[in-house]
């Protein structure tokens, strides 16, 4: 995954700027280690987009072209996760069940934990609106605390590439159960 940090009030030179960047994504995700995830770390590749880094982050006013690159690819793959765990939720959804209010239409659904997969892509989706940094999530903004951006703050943060870098993630799923 790609979480976007604001770097304009931190000090120092690149390599400095590096590791408050980190620094930052570590302290967010520490909150959340071995409850959505079993480990983080840097990385050096997000997809098939490879960027060794120090730390896996890439700053936006040294590399802007880079830093672009890599909203668009967790853009992307964020909107792939989105497609396919809705997909999946819709396939384990009863269709004929709906309703129309107004111009709305309702499909009730009960998730109780029977089935285990309607379950996991359910809360998968409830994570993403709470603004949490599920591991496949593709892109995190740090500084909004949320996966998704309106046009105008992901507007801000492309002309602003040199406010802000990018952090290539790795996150393991799964969390260790046994005592």
């Amino acid at each position: 995954m790609v979480i976007v940090v604001p770097v304009d009030k931190f000090k120092g030179n690149d390599e400095a700027l590096r590791l408050q960047a980190w620094e930052k994504v570590s302290t967010l995700l520490r909150r959340d280690l071995g409850k959505l995830y079993r480990q983080f770390s840097p990385s050096g590749s997000v997809w098939e987009h490879k960027y060794p880094r120090p730390f896996g982050v890439v700053l936006g006013r040294q590399e802007p072209e880079v830093f672009r690159k890599l909203l668009k690819a967790g853009e992307e793959a964020q909107h792939e996760a989105v497609a396919y765990h809705v997909e999946a939720m819709l396939r384990k959804t009863d269709l004929n069940s709906t309703q129309k209010i107004g111009d709305m239409l309702l499909c009730s659904t009960v998730v109780d934990g029977s089935d285990p997969e309607l379950l996991a892509h359910t809360v998968w989706n409830i994570l993403i609106q709470e603004g949490a940094p599920v591991p496949d999530c593709g892109i995190y903004y740090a500084a909004l605390h949320r996966a998704s951006a309106t046009e105008e703050e992901r507007r801000e943060v492309i002309d602003h590439a040199d406010k802000y870098a990018a952090c290539m993630v790795a996150l393991s799923r799964g969390v260790q159960t046994d005592a």
